[in-house]
């Protein structure tokens, strides 16, 4: 069974423990090349910011339990796999505010997930907005604008790099071995 804080316990725990929180980086293809689904964050921390889909576990909440969470409040995916989701990499973030308190740093270790989509995927994204949900609006952006925009939250554009560097590795990589073969 998960718990979930009140708001005072939160600010308490944010005030002194790192949290862990699960980002998914929802990639497809596109006539401009590999774009990533990114949210206009409503609420703190990063508020204002384009953010990918993301969010919290919870004390007893094993990992995939709580991606298979994230994926159906966040972008509405209530059929996500976690095996489809490819591991990229462990990331601090910290923030000077915290979700229930603007006085109240928060740092999250933050792991970090691709969820590459196709078309039969995209039909089944059921994007959240408006004011009482995480992101205002939402939107796809080429993965090399999204690496340098500064209105992308630079929690984001540090992984999106290094996506982008690991695409051009396997890329180079397909290349040698197709150089290799003929």
């Amino acid at each position: 069974m998960s718990v979930w804080l009140t708001p005072e316990r939160f600010a308490q725990a944010c005030n002194a423990l790192p949290l862990v929180s699960i980002d998914l980086y929802v990639t497809r293809a596109s006539a401009h090349g590999q774009e990533l689904l990114l949210g206009h964050r409503n609420k703190h921390p990063a508020q204002g910011w384009w953010f990918t889909p993301g969010g919290r576990i919870r004390k007893n909440e094993p990992l995939r339990a709580a991606m298979r969470r994230i994926a159906a409040e966040e972008i509405g995916m209530e059929n996500f796999g976690p095996e489809l989701a490819q591991f990229i990499g462990v990331w601090d973030h910290f923030y000077k505010d915290s979700a229930f308190d603007a006085h109240v740093s928060t740092h999250y270790v933050n792991l970090a997930y691709q969820l590459s989509i196709g078309d039969d995927e995209l039909t089944g994204l059921n994007l959240p907005v408006g004011c009482e949900a995480q992101h205002a609006q939402w939107q796809w952006m080429p993965l090399d604008l999204a690496a340098v925009k500064d209105s992308v939250h630079e929690n984001v554009r540090v992984v999106v790099k290094a996506m982008m560097s690991e695409l051009e590795k396997s890329g180079f990589r397909a290349q040698q071995n197709l150089a290799v073969k003929s």
